[in-house]
């Protein structure tokens, strides 16, 4: 292909139509007209020898050409980006919005300070999660379809990503006051493994962590209900003769009349929490402004 052809004005029009997967969000996210943009992924079609977007009902979806293009593309202009103001960012005045990827019950305890925070130093920033599940995070990273990922230590993020510490949490059981082992201080392997057990997971998977650790002693569970958020959770305990495993700092959140906290039977190891970004973003400074925010908020935590 004869570079001379390609403007970098059409590089920004795919990467704003790739974040937003919308003609429409991503005019306005560059300040163009629906018209402009369009003419725009027209002529980076002819360049592709590709579609490049198939529209829907909701919007556009990249094809696979697309999805290809993306990662080398950001890249190219986060370079391009920083060769010419590299340490350019002042958060009252940036409108930027950035997709994280994270559980919801990490997201009740830090996207509240975060929020605090951008009221006061970034009014017009804007934050958009996305729930940890079945996606394969460090590729939907790679793509540039989010920013950050918030996980445990249990994602190996690789040589292209980059890592930083946040906090630890530590787990242990939720039941119902009224539940028949509610009058216990402590309960065996044995009572934990046979009740019936409330999973809160966003894929629906009725199998996590303790599933694991409870088949190394050959033992398995019934896990009765599966809910994909905390919110429902402690209504749910107090209610019904279920277990819910959960991080220490959730439970006493829901340390409400009628629920009480053991701890868990099992030998569990920490979970260290960590955010997750990718190289190419590590000098872009409003990637660096948000992700210090974030890692100075779980120092208190």
């Amino acid at each position: 292909m004869n570079i001379a052809l390609v403007n970098l004005n059409l590089l920004v029009v795919f990467d704003a139509v790739m974040r937003e997967k919308n003609v429409t969000r991503a005019s306005k996210r560059i300040g163009m007209t629906q018209p402009a943009v369009s003419n725009a992924l027209n002529r980076l079609r002819h360049l592709a020898k590709d579609d490049l977007f198939v529209r829907t009902s909701e919007g556009v979806v990249p094809t696979a050409r697309a999805i290809s293009l993306g990662p080398p593309i950001r890249q190219a202009i986060s370079l391009v980006e920083n060769a010419f103001d590299p340490t350019s960012f002042e958060p009252k005045k940036s409108s930027d919005t950035f997709n994280i990827a994270i559980s919801n019950y990490t997201a009740s305890i830090i996207f509240p300070k975060l929020a605090e925070i951008l009221e006061q130093k970034a009014p017009n920033i804007n934050i958009r999660s996305k729930q940890l599940g079945d996606v394969d995070l460090l590729k939907e990273l790679e793509a540039a379809n989010i920013d950050f990922i918030i996980a445990g230590q249990q994602l190996i993020e690789g040589k292209k990503f980059m890592s930083a510490s946040l906090y630890e949490e530590d787990f242990v059981c939720v039941v119902g006051k009224n539940h028949p082992l509610g009058n216990k201080n402590k309960l065996t392997i044995k009572e934990f493994a046979g009740a019936k057990h409330l999973m809160v997971t966003t894929t629906g998977k009725a199998l996590g962590f303790i599933d694991y650790l409870l088949d190394l002693k050959g033992l398995k569970r019934r896990v009765a209900m599966t809910v994909n958020q905390f919110l429902v959770a402690p209504s749910i305990i107090r209610k019904s003769n279920m277990i819910l495993t959960c991080s220490k700092r959730v439970a006493e959140r829901f340390k409400l009349e009628k629920v009480k906290i053991l701890p868990i039977p099992l030998i569990t190891e920490t979970l260290k929490l960590k955010i997750i970004w990718h190289k190419r973003a590590d000098s872009n400074p409003g990637n660096k402004w948000i992700r210090e925010q974030i890692i100075d908020i779980s120092k208190n935590i």
